[in-house]
């Protein structure tokens, strides 16, 4: 059967007979792996389309368990992507987070969107490339079902409003097994087994947090947070990813 499909490029390796295994990142299919006889190093649209960095229309053809990858003609390259390293590694990072975090064949168009959002914003960065990453993690965690708690305690109940007038404006405790803002109350009751993965951030998380949810990606392409702002946050999405989705992409510090 064959099948037509927009998509990304996750990654690709070489096999035997100058073929090559593509991971594939499509609108509506999801992510499938696909082989092709397609020369990177040919001349021609096809060619390009099966580098990373590439939105391209794929011509598949699809048999029973597997794909093979026809043709291909590039929609968009963001080939500016790769002249710039901090912008490079980055970028690759959230192509690693895509990868690690969505199953074969499982339709993910809102994250597909997403995806392609963020390649065009990366592109016109001026600002820190890290941001937008953090930014693009955040919207995913509703996409996944693990957005953090963030309007109540995930504990007792008690309103945001509540627990900030309670700290002085602040909201002191952030807990990951919980899944989102803990109130003063809660903490203190806890065993001192159970605070491993409760972080007291510098900064207000709440506040952070939900800018990155609801603002577009392109609202970050000249933002830069404060260094002690972006370790921090860095360390509790780095916790947060792996308690809940198994994966870490901020294993080495990105903190461009």
């Amino acid at each position: 059967m064959l099948i037509n499909t927009e998509g990304i490029v996750l990654r690709q390796s070489k096999i035997a007979n100058n073929r090559r295994i593509i991971t594939l990142f499509t609108r509506r299919y999801g992510k499938i792996t696909a082989g092709t006889s397609i020369n990177e190093r040919a001349k021609g649209r096809a060619a390009l389309a099966i580098r990373p960095f590439t939105y391209a229309e794929y011509d598949i053809f699809k048999g029973r368990n597997y794909f093979n990858i026809n043709n291909a003609d590039v929609k968009k390259s963001y080939y500016s992507i790769g002249e710039d390293i901090d912008r490079y590694m980055v970028a690759s990072k959230l192509l690693e987070y895509i990868d690690k975090t969505t199953e074969e064949e499982q339709l993910r168009p809102r994250l597909f969107d997403l995806s392609i959002e963020f390649m065009e914003s990366i592109t016109n960065a001026k600002g820190s490339y890290v941001t937008l990453l953090y930014a693009f993690v955040v919207k995913s965690l509703s996409l996944n079902g693990v957005m953090p708690e963030i309007k109540q305690c995930v504990s007792c109940g008690k309103s945001l409003s509540d627990i900030r007038k309670d700290g002085n404006g602040k909201v002191k405790y952030f807990s990951v097994t919980g899944g989102g803002i803990l109130c003063e109350d809660c903490y203190t009751r806890l065993d001192a087994q159970d605070v491993s993965l409760i972080f007291k951030p510098d900064f207000d998380i709440v506040e952070v947090l939900d800018y990155f949810a609801k603002k577009p990606l392109s609202s970050f392409e000249k933002v830069a947070l404060k260094p002690a702002v972006s370790n921090g946050l860095q360390r509790i999405l780095s916790e947060y990813l792996k308690y809940y989705l198994d994966v870490d992409i901020f294993d080495n510090d990105i903190s461009l």
